[in-house]
């Protein structure tokens, strides 16, 4: 007999987002019997996720794992490379749930790469105790956990338990009485996606020529970070906040917004037109043994941390910016020693990818070292979540990178992001499924409260698309990046108020532009990857040794009228977002 039909739960559930947080609560909420339509501005694969070189952190079960690493150990040291910072209960949750999480995969069919005694393969990455990264492909872990999880995707796709509609900007969420009813998006022709198939007229409230409004009882928010507030990221094009942006016009709460992490080890090369730029060079390659050296050729990141290349990443791109204010020059990534360790065409073998764009862009890293720089990487901030993924919103629920779940604190670990859009994008589908499910946001406890304007002047500049993304970034660069001080954040912070934009993905860059410089105004000390020149030093709680999880909570950033009584928010700082 065949397999029976799919119980249909009569739940209607948006994803926007096809990163692997995105795919994961897609194929989640069909596989449980829910109606999906899965919305993505670009095509099926443009996301972080399919570029991510580094891994999957996971410990593994007994006999599987490395010799003496636990749980507790990953814990530990996600805490620590937070700087204290993070929440121990969603933290404690992620890496309990990481061994059944790659199983998971694993029976979606994600290739993990395995040794020749047909164990996995575990890698060392910076800040890690132990082994405990699996891959999948080498230096293409990314790549090949989302084409798995595309292929489930578009395997549902063709049973008709989900409808996946590419070129889909989202503009707006669609509020009841405060709740989530659906979501607004245009179709982006702009960027030549055909999409694949049109959303379903029984899910479309409304169509005009440019705008769809779809219902949906719940929608979850998977669209990654903002890389393009910056100069220098390793993100593609099509990160640029929307999710958050969103989220902040709805009502939700935002959090941690002035911790962006900037990836020490881009290789930078100056493009046809003289503009820098930058290309990831996994953290891996430093887990292997690459060192970083000054113009000099001397290593110098000891020199700021006793762990050196393999200190956490917000360390070694403060070092890298240090060291170039103070006269070190361009630094540089030498891995010309790992050959002679591991063999001939070890590079090659390690990391097939990262091998063939060093060569792409004019390099034999087997000789020559290679000029890296800090870029923009990944945002620990974003939208608040409980450990359900839900926001303050109800019905409105964030998962992957636009998400602000605690588990980063104010640096995140390495390859502890795709395990973290996949635990809770899971948790999240889940929890909207219920039928039990109240709406009530279990987010942080209340405290100080503080206005922000995040409003553009009344006089402000209008800004084509290209020209205003350009603006921003180089203005976030300058004044908002691995550096700050209090008078660059206040001038980042009037020169994005000169401006607005009629292009909805730099009108969300400006937004998000203008929440960062005051967020980061308003945390007067430097910790993770928050580093202001005038307060330097990271304030410790008043009972010093006090537990990580015991320390001051990270800011929330919110919107509407106030909060409430009894409204959840977060510990310092508390901000106001403007009412729009």
């Amino acid at each position: 007999m065949g397999a029976s039909a799919p119980v249909r739960l009569g739940r209607q559930l948006v994803v926007v987002g096809s990163g692997v947080a995105g795919l994961t609560a897609a194929v989640s909420a069909a596989e449980a019997g829910a109606d999906v339509v899965l919305l993505t501005k670009a095509h099926l694969a443009d996301s972080n996720s399919m570029l991510a070189q580094g891994g999957y952190a996971a410990v593994l079960p007994e006999g599987l794992r490395a010799p003496g690493d636990t749980i507790a150990s990953h814990v530990a040291d996600t805490l620590a490379a937070g700087a204290g910072i993070g929440s121990r209960e969603a933290i404690e949750l992620m890496c309990r749930s990481a061994a059944d999480s790659v199983t998971g995969l694993e029976g979606r069919g994600a290739p993990f790469d395995l040794g020749p005694d047909g164990r996995p393969l575990l890698g060392l990455e910076a800040a890690h105790s132990f082994p405990r990264i699996l891959h999948a492909g080498g230096d293409a872990s990314g790549a090949g956990i989302t084409s798995a999880l595309m292929r489930r995707v578009r395997a549902l796709e063709a049973e008709g338990r989900i409808a996946v509609h590419e070129g889909a900007m989202a503009t707006g969420i669609l509020l009841d009485c405060g709740a989530v009813a659906g979501i607004a998006f245009s179709r982006a022709a702009s960027r030549d996606v055909e999409r694949s198939r049109v959303v379903e007229r029984s899910r479309v409230v409304e169509r005009s020529r440019d705008v769809d409004l779809v219902r949906a009882d719940a929608v979850v928010l998977a669209t990654g970070g903002a890389g393009q507030l910056f100069t220098q990221t390793t993100n593609p094009a099509v990160a640029t906040g929307d999710g958050v942006a969103l989220a902040f016009l709805a009502g939700a709460a935002l959090r941690d917004l002035e911790f962006y992490q900037f990836h020490p080890t881009a290789l930078q090369v100056a493009g046809p037109d003289g503009t820098l730029r930058s290309s990831l060079i996994s953290e891996a390659v430093r887990g292997e043994g690459a060192v970083i050296r000054d113009a000099s050729g001397r290593r110098f990141v000891t020199d700021y941390h006793p762990l050196g290349e393999l200190a956490p990443r917000d360390v070694v791109s403060r070092a890298l910016a240090l060291h170039a204010r103070s006269g070190g020059g361009q630094a540089y990534l030498d891995a010309t020693g790992l050959e002679g360790v591991h063999g001939d065409g070890f590079l090659a073998r390690r990391f097939p990818g990262l091998d063939a764009m060093t060569r792409a862009a004019g390099f034999d890293w087997r000789r020559e070292p290679l000029p890296i720089g800090p870029a923009a990487h990944y945002w620990m901030g974003g939208v608040a979540t409980d450990l359900d993924g839900a926001t303050s919103v109800p019905g409105l629920y964030a998962v992957g990178e636009v998400a602000c779940t605690g588990v980063h604190g104010a640096n995140r670990l390495a390859s502890n992001s795709l395990l973290e859009g996949v635990v809770f994008a899971g948790r999240a589908v889940q929890h909207a499924l219920s039928a039990g499910r109240t709406g009530r946001w279990e987010g942080p406890d209340a405290a100080e409260v503080r206005e922000v304007d995040a409003a553009a002047a009344a006089d402000a500049r209008v800004l084509p698309a290209e020209v205003g993304r350009t603006l921003v970034a180089d203005a976030m660069q300058a004044d908002g990046g691995v550096i700050r001080d209090g008078s660059g954040l206040a001038r980042l912070s009037r020169t994005l108020r000169g401006w607005t934009s009629d292009d909805p993905e730099t009108a969300h860059l400006l937004l998000l532009g203008r929440l960062i410089a005051a967020s980061g105004a308003v945390r007067e000390e430097s910790v993770g990857a928050h580093f202001r020149l005038d307060f330097p030093d990271h304030r410790l709680p008043a009972a010093l040794g006090a537990a990580a999880d015991e320390w001051p909570r990270p800011g929330v950033v919110r919107r509407p009228g106030g909060a409430a009584a009894g409204e959840p928010t977060a510990s310092q700082p508390v901000l106001l977002g403007r009412t729009a």
